[in-house]
């Protein structure tokens, strides 16, 4: 359905959830995120799960990281402008949900002082609809760059699922200046790893919830092979960006692969962290194979006839508080996870055997003990360590939530 000028909407026209029950309140989330970006990450399951219970407008990324005119981000550029001139001709790479509405609104990537009241004014105006919707309203944000839709929101939960304001391209001073107001207006705050929590507890905010990233396990389960059926492969899902990514550490694994089997690759190249295009290369030299961008139901047909599953990111102050999904991912297809130090996952190494962390340098010698032979109670071991670690279960947490902060 094309909206007004400077936005569209889009996605079902139902005002009611699945369940046909009145939903709970009328729900604006403002993602980091399109909603057909090739990964889906946290925000996009958040979306579905609350749409079971509430009416959801999902407002796609604001642009936090300032835009350069490298070819993704031109055509991102470009792709958002003629979905906000209505173009229907653009595909659907992700299903909406009964009950939710889908914002693209056309604002100026600068979030300062000259560029707030323009902002401001084009940000009401894309969700206009939710502002006159009726009570309960909520403001479910993804970004701590609101301009001012808390204050009409009955309720404000403010999702933080990365320190935001350390990743390249990305205005801190916006990100810190949002977060400090947000604080005094916030009822709950989620964060997804501890470092995350610390970090929201000492801008201020008075309540925050630990709540850890999951991941649509039944999807990775279902497709998972018994063990006589599965390759020494070893996968990689995710953004393939030079920031994220240690290098150094990829080519050290793809080398320790070759000869055994193959290091996979399943994500886009340089989502907002520079091109990887030449490391791509060099890695295919050394023996690495590129998958492209794979939808869930590709990648769990992939990872469940692979053995090991890596998250080999470099440690800085931006992966300090990520908390990887695809760890879950990996452990619902069957697979052994190795990956690098980051603090969520040497957290859950001490409480999961099938959970390997080591720093750069030793890493890559785990691998050939991983990539023997296992067998059906191996992988059914490592299936069950993460089947309480799925949406299914977050969902309807999450639920909880907002129907408990929502009846006062």
């Amino acid at each position: 359905m094309a909206g007004r000028a400077g936005v569209i909407v889009t996605g079902s026209t139902s005002t009611h959830p699945p369940a046909g029950e009145a939903p709970v309140a009328n729900v604006l989330m403002l993602g980091t995120a399109e909603w057909d970006s090739p990964i889906a990450t946290n925000q996009h399951y958040v979306a579905r799960e609350l749409a079971r219970t509430a009416n959801v407008t999902f407002v796609e990324s604001l642009g936090l990281r300032r835009p350069t005119l490298r070819r993704d981000d031109v055509v991102r550029m470009a792709s958002r402008v003629r979905r906000a001139l209505g173009d229907q001709e653009l595909p659907a790479q992700r299903p909406r949900p009964a009950g939710t509405r889908i914002v693209s609104p056309l604002v100026l990537p600068v979030h300062r002082t000259p560029t707030y009241p323009v902002n401001r004014a084009l940000l009401r105006r894309a969700t206009g609809d939710w502002l006159r919707s009726a009570r309960p309203r909520v403001l479910w944000t993804f970004t701590p760059v609101t301009y001012g839709l808390e204050e009409a929101a009955d309720l404000v939960i403010y999702h933080c699922v990365d320190l935001l304001a350390t990743f390249p391209g990305v205005d801190a001073v916006a990100v810190g200046r949002g977060e400090r107001s947000l604080s005094t207006r916030t009822a709950v705050a989620v964060a997804t790893s501890a470092a995350v929590r610390e970090h929201l507890a000492a801008v201020g905010f008075p309540r925050v919830e630990l709540l850890p990233n999951v991941a649509d396990v039944s999807v990775f389960t279902a497709a998972s092979r018994p063990a006589a059926q599965r390759r020494p492969d070893v996968l990689f899902s995710g953004n393939l960006t030079v920031h994220k990514l240690d290098l150094r550490l990829l080519e050290s694994i793809a080398t320790a692969v070759r000869g055994r089997g193959e290091l996979l690759l399943a994500g886009p190249l340089a989502a907002g962290g520079g091109s990887f295009d030449a490391e791509l290369r060099h890695l295919e030299a050394l023996g690495a194979r590129h998958l492209g961008v794979l939808s869930p139901d590709q990648l769990a047909e992939v990872a469940g006839a692979c053995a090991v599953g890596v998250i080999p990111y470099a440690i800085n102050d931006y992966t300090r508080g990520v908390s990887p999904l695809k760890c879950y991912e990996y452990l619902s297809s069957g697979l052994a996870v190795l990956s690098s130090p980051l603090p969520a996952v040497v957290e859950l190494a001490r409480a999961n055997p099938h959970v390997t962390v080591d720093d750069a340098h030793d890493l890559p010698a785990h691998l050939p003990g991983l990539l023997q032979p296992v067998t059906d109670t191996v992988v059914d071991a490592r299936i069950a360590s993460a089947a309480e670690h799925g949406w299914e279960g977050r969902g309807a947490l999450l639920r909880d939530l907002l129907r408990t902060e929502v009846a006062p």
